[in-house]
Parts: structure tokens; sequence; C-alpha cells
């Protein structure tokens, strides 16, 4: 299974095998993120995997690994993670793993800059799921324009299934939006929006590498069309 195809049967799991990774299909792990292209170069992540004793906070997962992504404050700090690691949660899907985005993490030892976690390890039971078992938006309600690549991006996982963006697709550009807050008691627990955004180009690089389109991301905000209500200008998508 390549990334693009996982996109369509990827499931988040919270029942994984106790038995860690080898020091070799770690490396492989480490060697993939090398090679992922930064949406924005000059926001600079890091990341390091620690067992459990490295995390703490509620409710987490029993997995044998988790990724701690930190990074220095930036606009695009948090989408730029988004977009990087999701790249990574596909990546070890496709290879078999499983993995869950942990908004509720930290680090035992504290990060200033420690932005969100993911539990990784192997499934102790399939997470799998078939397209219309996601509970997601139809397109019509987060997109304007026509463009092969959004379903992918419809599909991305979001925090609370907040589902925090919208895409207006014009003359082979998407240019893309996101809701700084969800609103209500949603938009109290969760302030990670702007991350989810990042995982969404991250389904829309795929779908574009699938398709032998090049993904080029911009900021112009003057050429782009106006927001819907609610809605902030993130980038654009060449």
């Amino acid at each position: 299974m390549d990334t693009y195809s996982s996109i369509f049967t990827r499931a988040s799991t919270r029942k994984f095998d106790s038995a860690p990774l080898s020091a070799q299909e770690l490396e492989g792990f480490e060697t993939f993120i090398t090679s992922v292209k930064p949406l924005v170069p000059e926001v600079k992540l890091t990341h390091k995997i620690v067992g459990a004793d490295g995390v703490k906070g509620l409710a987490l997962p029993k997995a044998p690994h988790y990724l701690l992504i930190s990074g220095r404050e930036h606009p695009l700090r948090n989408t730029a993670a988004g977009f990087c690691f999701q790249q990574a949660e596909l990546y070890l899907y496709s290879r078999g793993y499983a993995t869950r985005w942990l908004n509720s993490v930290s680090p035992r030892q504290p990060d200033p800059n420690f932005i969100i976690g993911i539990a990784l390890g192997k499934p102790s039971e399939p997470a799998v799921r078939k397209p219309g078992d996601f509970d997601r938006r139809p397109l019509e309600d987060i997109s304007s324009g026509t463009d092969s690549r959004l379903e992918a991006a419809r599909l991305a996982p979001s925090g609370m299934n907040g589902q925090p963006w919208y895409f207006v697709a014009s003359g082979g550009v998407i240019h893309v939006y996101y809701r700084p807050s969800l609103g209500g008691i949603k938009g109290r627990l969760y302030h990670l929006t702007d991350l989810d955004v990042g995982i969404a180009l991250a389904h829309l690089k795929a779908a574009g590498d699938h398709e032998g389109k090049s993904f080029r991301f911009t900021v112009n905000q003057s050429s782009a069309p106006t927001p819907p209500k609610g809605f902030a200008y993130v980038g654009t998508v060449e």
C-alpha cells in the first residue's frame, strides 16, 4: 500500500501491541522524516520518540512509543507540523503500523516549544475502514470549484473531527482556509485547528503526487478570494 491509498482506509487506533518497534524499523521512520520537504522552509520542527515514561496526559492509549513534535514560534508552525507529520503517519500506516494523534499528551520533561504528539506502534487489531465509514462533511460543504485532489483532503483527520477547512479550487490552484476556532464547547477544548489544516494539506500533496501534479505552497493573500465567514486564509497550493 502506498501513502495515497492509505488515505482511503486509514483509521487511528487506541489498541496497540505492547512490543516496541525494532531499531531498524525506527531508523526507517527517521529516514523517511528527513526526506519530507517542509511546507515552509523557515519553520524549524524537531521531534523525538519516547516510551511511556517520557509522556504524561489523561486517557492516553497504551502504546510502545510516543512521537513528540516541537517547533519554535512562527505563524505557520502548527500548520507545517501537521503537514510534515501527517505524511509520516500515512507512511507508517502504509507499512502496517498503527498511529493516533494525541492532543492530550505532553512531554514529562517540560518543553516550551512542544506542539502535539502521536502514539506509535503495531496494531493489536486491524485499523482499517472503508471510504463510506468516514464521518466527514460532503465536498460541497467544505469547498467550491472542482479539483480531483479535494476528496483526499476531505478525508483528513482533525481534532474532535472539527474539519476546520475550506478550499476554493480555480484554474488548477487551490486556495486554503481554516476556522481559527471550532466555536462552542469544542472551541474551548481544542486549539489546534491550524495544525489540522496542515494535515489536510498533506493529503492534498499525496493526491497530487498520485496524479503526477506538483505541490507548491505559497502565501499571497492579496490574490486569494475573500474567505468564507469565520475562516482565515492559510495559503495557496499551486
